[in-house]
């Protein structure tokens, strides 16, 4: 992806960079913390779509679990809405077929993080992956 990426703002302006941190207290008093990424290029001649079948083949979001401490992947809710309505735990987002270059067509992305381990510290098992894409 050159241009695509995902971004903390609607403009497009500041690209992610790292990992998305949700502080929790340890009694689980904080409750889910919802954080919103913009998928998106400022570029509005691009357009960003599944490599395997362009077009046809939908773009996919997912959570990946890279050890087995940590968090679980069920510890992340994607959804294209702040409702997160229909949204299973962990479960993988689909984000259409294409995805148009230019600002108001970024597609936000809310990320409910809930954690169920209780451990103190950072847990950077997670991650979000992108389906393999090809940009046009």
């Amino acid at each position: 992806m050159a241009s695509f990426a995902f971004y903390t703002d609607p403009g497009l302006t500041t690209p992610l960079s790292g990992s998305l941190d949700f502080a929790q207290a340890l009694d689980g008093s904080t409750g889910a913390v919802v954080a919103t990424l913009y998928l998106g290029s400022a570029a509005p001649a691009r357009i960003l779509r599944a490599a395997s079948n362009p077009g046809v083949d939908p773009i996919v979001l997912a959570i990946t679990d890279s050890s087995a401490g940590g968090s679980p992947a069920s510890d992340l809710t994607l959804g294209l809405e702040e409702t997160f309505s229909g949204r299973a735990p962990g479960a993988a987002l689909t984000l259409g077929f294409q995805i148009n270059g230019g600002i108001p067509n970024a597609v936000p992305v809310y990320v409910r993080a809930q954690d169920s381990t209780g451990d103190i510290g950072l847990h950077s098992d997670l991650a979000l992956v992108l389906t393999p894409c090809e940009e046009v």
